[in-house]
């Protein structure tokens, strides 16, 4: 499959109007993965691959975690020496939320992300030589080189069978030069989403959808190409050879050069061409099939059509089951994470990494009067029933 928005050589993502398989239908096929670059590309500008790698990203750090045993830390701020009271105001501080969201956004897309410490000591230059340090303040997160920008392992430890090495390289846009940075794995923690084959890396949790995905941006296209060109403007013109085209074209010259031209030989040619351009678009018929894509997109991404195109949740009859499958996963990418994230504190100069991750699952409120009425919607237990009944039916 190619995508032809990738350009490789200044490591920047293009923007235009080419998606995989619009140059020849045969170039598109389910059972052809996409690349990290078309991946990339897709994320960047769909937001069902989005919601499927930000948010679970988001969801899994928005109400951040509580250490097992609380601990003080002293670390630069402004420039000068700061008692943070709680370790997690000092990961707030030095950026690591941020860059941990990348990490897990990034891991989910492409199956991998790294996070790379650093110990405030480090030389600017083009090409750097990281060394193990006994003490890191900041990290930055990386996913695996896609588009000339990203990481690739360098060396194999040949005992475990594990990264030695990593090599990461950045191009800023249009840039002459990049910057090349080899980190040991002593400063690297890994990110691996969880596995559905049996090889090195994790597996990318929207292949299931992406293809999916690939398919509604087309029949999206196939209707606004079809409406660009009908409201752009259509000019029919008499020619039956190539000679009368000729003569036509000179004697219209650049009057109408802002309309498609289309040439007939006769009156039932122009009846085709009428059909041909302005065709009956069965918008029903598009409309199913884009619902049967957009359940399938949901089942792939495990979460429900309401909670895919944004509707607000809520904990009534079928809601409530839509919340509880959807944070079941989040619950379980938390703790598929939890010891990588462990790692990362222990970098940063946490002594006991034993921590429980705080509940993302949105609860309802409870009723605090004898009328049953809830703080969050001032709807009675009656109308709640009511309204319960009906969208049972």
């Amino acid at each position: 499959m190619t995508t032809h928005n990738i350009a490789s050589v200044d490591g920047t993502v293009g923007h235009n109007s080419y998606i995989a398989g619009d140059y020849d239908p045969a170039d598109f096929d389910y059972n052809t993965a996409l690349d990290r670059g078309e991946l990339l590309s897709l994320f960047l500008r769909n937001p069902k691959i989005q919601k499927a790698t930000v948010w679970f990203a988001n969801e899994m750090l928005r109400e951040r975690w509580k250490f097992k045993t609380p601990q003080p830390i002293t670390a630069p701020k402004h420039g000068i020496d700061f008692e943070f009271e709680q370790f997690n105001e000092w990961l707030e501080w030095n950026g690591f939320m941020q860059e941990l969201l990348k990490a897990f956004m990034w891991s989910l897309l492409f199956g991998d992300s790294i996070l790379v410490f650093y110990d405030g000591k480090e030389v600017s230059a083009r090409e750097v030589l990281l060394k193990p340090s006994k003490s890191y303040v900041k990290c930055r997160a990386y996913y695996p080189n896609t588009a000339g920008n990203g990481y690739t392992i360098k060396e194999v430890d040949p005992m475990f069978n594990i990264p030695a090495m990593y090599k990461i390289e950045l191009h800023a846009h249009k840039a002459s030069n990049g910057v090349t940075i080899l980190a040991p794995m002593e400063r690297v923690v890994r990110f691996t989403a969880p596995q559905k084959e049996l090889k090195y890396g994790g597996t990318s949790t929207v292949t299931a959808i992406a293809h999916d995905c690939l398919v509604q941006e087309q029949i999206k296209r196939a209707v606004a190409t079809q409406a660009n060109n009908l409201q752009g403007g259509i000019v029919a013109l008499k020619a039956a050879t190539d000679e009368e085209r000729a003569i036509v074209d000179n004697a219209v010259g650049d009057t109408l050069t802002h309309l498609r031209r289309l040439y007939f030989k006769n009156t039932e040619e122009a009846d085709q061409l009428v059909k041909l351009i302005i065709p009956d678009l069965k918008i029903d018929q598009l409309e199913r099939l884009n619902g049967i894509l957009q359940t399938d997109i949901a089942t792939g991404s495990d979460i429900s059509i309401s909670i895919l195109e944004g509707a607000p949740q809520g904990a009534l009859s079928s809601a409530a089951f839509d919340t509880f499958n959807t944070y079941s996963k989040v619950k379980q990418l938390q703790s598929h994470y939890t010891h990588a994230l462990e790692e990362a504190f222990f970098k940063l100069g946490k002594t006991d990494t034993t921590f429980e991750w705080n509940d993302p699952t949105p609860a309802p409120k409870e009723a605090v009067d004898n009328n049953n009425i809830t703080p969050l919607s001032g709807v009675g237990k009656e109308e709640i029933e009511d309204k319960d009944e009906e969208i049972e039916e």
